[in-house]
């Protein structure tokens, strides 16, 4: 299959990392911020993020979510969260949010865990097809670094039988 374009919103620099090259909290990039907003499901970061996806968004997507990477975990998150907003404000948007289900834990891919399309591949499924059958999905996630969750989400929902799927990243690691 081939590698689907993602669409990344902006970067992201890990805190823990900002502080190790002597950055501050007034030095912390605005955007950098608002992930970690939205992430502890904070307004300031849903309303950052809904915002500026509102005016750009032209077609009537099913919206679906990456899910995290920790099963037992529900499935809202701020990019859930985010995703309602998104249907709330723009006619025509359908919730797909809970059709990606982690059923296996992995371990966090921010400290390390496997970043592979085959890792995801093998602990997500789809549920709730109805949703996502024949349209174009508008798939979401917080933070990518290699795109390989991303993209295997994507797989994952063209199987199940998606027209087609756009991607889009709030936020790119940099570092």
């Amino acid at each position: 299959m081939l590698e689907a374009e993602i669409t990344v919103l902006g970067e992201y620099r890990p805190w823990g990392w900002h502080k190790e090259q002597g950055g501050n909290g007034g030095d912390y990039p605005v955007h950098s911020s608002r992930v970690l907003d939205l992430k502890k499901r904070y307004e300031r970061g849903l309303r950052y993020f809904a915002d500026y996806m509102v005016p750009r968004i032209k077609t009537a997507y099913a919206i679906a979510v990456v899910p995290s990477h920790d099963a037992a975990k529900a499935s809202k998150s701020g990019v859930h969260d985010l995703a309602d907003r998104l249907i709330e404000k723009l006619h025509g948007l359908t919730s797909a949010g809970a059709c990606l289900v982690r059923h296996t834990t992995v371990p966090k891919l921010a400290t390390g865990g496997d970043r592979s399309i085959e890792t995801h591949l093998n602990s997500i499924r789809v549920d709730n097809v109805d949703r996502i059958r024949g349209r174009v999905v508008l798939l979401l996630d917080d933070v990518t670094t290699s795109g390989n969750s991303l993209l295997a989400c994507r797989r994952l929902l063209l199987e199940a039988g998606a027209a087609d799927v756009k991607l889009v990243a709030l936020a790119r690691t940099t570092h």
